[in-house]
């Protein structure tokens, strides 16, 4: 699911989060999920992991459609004991945990003392031993941020074409589409997470998603 459809879906109270979530682990996977892991050598793959296969911590800088517009950053963390994801997104203090065994995606609101849960966008698309389906071309290799990734081009859930840099165990490290940068990690940490990281705090109260 892509990002604009998202916000149309789930309402107002999700907009200023989602509006920078573009560097989610899913945010560019195409349709039609994930396949069986090949163990064959990594240089015949057809298709690259597209979840982490470990917990990870990284920063991306989000880089504006328009040269007028502000870059943002956003922290993206993920547990791979609970399968769990957080965003952060830099603009504001809401954030994002998503549970993609229990198919949830939590919208924090700590202001204000709210949460909204709605279903997880690729909830069947994320297991770390299998990389996913679709059209992959592998197009050339590069270093982000001081680590190395295949780059593999492929089209969104909107059909435009994408050049995105995975790491072999499944970080997503920049996306370019029309020769311009998107996304592109700045940080990496492969430190064990926090478990409490993506507990969803106690006492908020729960707010339906509005519609569109």
């Amino acid at each position: 699911m892509n990002m604009t459809s998202a916000t149309r879906r789930f309402g107002p109270v999700m907009r200023a989060c989602l509006a920078s979530a573009v560097a989610g682990v899913l945010a560019t996977l195409p349709a039609g999920g994930v396949h069986a892991a090949d163990t064959t050598d990594t240089t015949a793959q057809k298709s690259p992991f597209v979840t982490p296969q470990h917990d990870v911590d990284v920063t991306y800088t989000i880089y504006p459609p328009h040269a007028s517009q502000m870059s943002l950053k956003q922290r993206m963390r993920w547990s791979e004991a609970r399968m769990t994801q957080r965003i952060d997104p830099g603009n504001t203090d809401t954030y994002m945990i998503t549970d993609y065994r229990a198919k949830t995606l939590t919208v924090i609101d700590p202001d204000r003392r709210i949460r909204t849960i709605v279903p997880a966008p690729g909830a069947a698309s994320v297991d770390p031993s299998r990389r996913a389906e679709g059209t992959w071309l592998r197009t050339g290799s590069a270093t982000v941020a001081g680590h190395a990734c295949t780059l593999w081009q492929t089209s969104d859930t909107d059909q435009r074409q994408s050049e995105i840099c995975y790491t072999d165990d499944g970080v997503m490290l920049q996306v370019v589409r029309d020769g311009k940068v998107m996304v592109q990690a700045t940080t990496i940490d492969t430190a064990p997470q926090d478990s409490t990281t993506f507990d969803v705090p106690s006492g908020l109260k729960e707010v339906r998603a509005a519609n569109p």
